[in-house]
Parts: C-alpha cells; sequence; structure tokens
C-alpha cells in the first residue's frame, strides 16, 4: 500500500534534483572503489553519499525535503539518508513495539523520546554534516542523516556506480562520504555537456566497528539493551 509520505518524498526529490533555468546542465557520473583489508570485499557500496559543492561564492537552491527513514525488525531503513539543508526526517515506527530515536551529535542533538508502532515522530536538520542517529532501546540500531547544501547529492548503487543528472556547468569539490573511511574531496571541472568516468577512492583498512553509548552518555546495560 502506497503511503502518503512516500509520494511527498518523490515529489520532494524531484524538486531538490530541478535543473536551474538559463544555464548548461549535463550529467555527471562515475564510480567509488573502497580498499578494504586483505580478503574482504565491500558489502555497503550503496550507503556512499556524493554530493558537488559549488566552489567560491557561488550558492546553489537546495530546496528543504521530508523524507523518512523506517524502523523496521530492530533496524533503520535506509540505513543513510542524504539531505539538503533544512529538510526533516520522519521515523515511523513500524515495529510492533517500541523505540527511543535520537542523536547527541553537536548540532543535530534531538531525542524524539519513547513511542509505540504504528506512530511516527520527526526531526528537522538545520546544520550541514553527518550525523549518527540511534535507538535508547535497541543498541545494535544505527543510521546516518548526512545534510548538505547543495541540490547536487546522490547514492551510490550496489556495484558504486553513480549519476547525477543536469548538473549546471562549473567548478566544483566532489565530496564523497562513507561511515567506514575519511571523506575523500576531489577538484572537478564539469562542462557544459557533463562529465563522465569521475573515480574516488576511499580506504577503510582503518575502520573498527565500536559499540555507541546510550542517550545519557552510558554503556548499554544488559538489563535495558534490546529489551524488546
Amino acid at each position: 500500500m502506497n503511503r502518503p509520505w512516500q509520494f511527498l518524498l518523490a515529489a520532494c526529490v524531484a524538486t531538490a534534483v530541478a535543473p536551474q533555468q538559463g544555464s548548461a546542465q549535463g550529467a555527471v557520473s562515475g564510480r567509488v572503489s573502497i580498499q578494504e583489508r586483505a580478503g574482504q570485499t565491500t558489502p555497503d557500496y550503496a550507503s556512499t553519499v556524493i554530493y558537488l559543492q559549488p566552489k567560491g561564492e557561488r550558492k546553489l537552491r537546495a530546496p528543504a525535503v521530508k523524507v523518512p527513514i523506517a524502523m523496521t525488525a530492530r533496524q533503520f531503513s535506509p540505513h543513510v539518508r542524504v539531505v539538503s539543508l533544512g529538510s526533516t526526517v520522519e521515523y515511523p515506527n513500524q515495529d510492533p513495539f517500541s523505540h527511543n530515536i535520537f542523536s547527541t551529535a553537536a548540532g543535530a542533538a534531538f531525542d524524539l523520546g519513547t513511542y509505540p508502532g504504528g506512530t511516527t515522530r520527526s526531526f528537522t536538520f538545520r546544520k550541514t554534516g553527518a550525523f549518527p542517529i540511534y535507538c535508547n532501546i535497541h543498541s545494535g540500531m544505527t543510521a546516518y542523516v548526512v545534510v548538505v547544501a547543495t541540490p547536487y547529492r546522490v547514492m551510490a548503487g550496489a556495484d558504486g556506480r553513480w549519476t547525477m543528472a543536469g548538473v549546471t556547468a562549473g567548478s566544483y569539490d566532489l565530496h564523497v562520504w562513507h561511515e567506514r573511511a575519511p571523506e575523500v574531496v576531489q577538484a572537478l571541472e564539469v562542462p557544459a555537456e557533463g562529465l563522465a568516468g569521475v573515480t574516488s577512492a576511499l580506504d577503510a583498512r582503518g575502520y573498527e566497528a565500536k559499540p555507541h553509548l546510550n542517550k545519557f552518555g552510558k554503556e548499554y546495560t544488559s538489563s535495558g539493551k534490546d529489551r524488546y
């Protein structure tokens, strides 16, 4: 069954990437590679965020959107969202038990409190950055909201490939973000006809998964962790 927010999401995404009138535009495409430790393969290319930030004082209109990150089966879906500055992320609880969604990140700290299945709460992001999102009840739940001040933003596909349509010609910094690797920034000159074959290499060999703290800054306890 289609939900109202699904139609809203489609409309907002179309608006966010709408090309500016009167300027030469083309598609920009490329592929991300992630260097792993010896013997390991990359399972999560689709969690990579790619965006173009114009150089100098040039500003791009990036309308705020409203998008969901659902909680289902003790997981966030999707795991990563990229949105424009001022956007609102809704957290619909699709589980038959309660969640308590929060973040303690500087500039985007919030606590939505405990709420039951079938209900939704939301938070509006007013600072750019990559912000981790957690559940205070289920310690294994982690998501990321990446907030950018540009309409030119995409997520990579499962093979690391990506395409941005309708990019205005000009000078940009290409940002490539992934939770397991340091962000990579590349200077990019986009011609009127667009640009293909952009390659970006991330290095995840130094990544180590670490448990996060609860909303009180303390470790999750065995009696309070994943209770339901």
